[in-house]
């Protein structure tokens, strides 16, 4: 969240991927898209949950690609997440986060 403007390459040559903590009802997830996009990228990769704040709604337009099914099953290994004999423990995404690819036009 301390990234400023100048640390970037300018907006049509920047592609930014989140993966953020999502927080209750997307809260978290919200504010750092909300960062992001002060930087006006051309693409942003975003694993969200569905709660989170569509970009189309943002001053900036972009366009939207999905894939609601990427992540399910075993897509991810939740560190620290073990049974009471230190194994770790496969957990399923059920349901899986949506991954975006949202697109700015111009």
């Amino acid at each position: 969240m301390s990234v400023s403007l100048k640390d970037l390459p300018k907006g049509d040559r920047l592609i930014m991927g989140l993966n953020p903590p999502f927080g209750v009802n997307a809260a978290l997830a919200n504010k750092f898209i909300e960062k992001a996009l002060e930087f006006k990228p051309k693409l942003v990769v975003l694993i969200v949950p569905k709660e989170t704040q569509w970009l189309d709604a943002k001053k900036d337009v972009y366009d939207l690609w999905q894939d609601i099914d990427r992540f399910r099953g075993h897509s991810f290994d939740l560190p620290g997440s073990v049974d009471d004999e230190d194994n770790q423990l496969r957990q399923w995404n059920n349901p899986p986060p949506p991954l975006y690819f949202w697109s700015r036009s111009h």
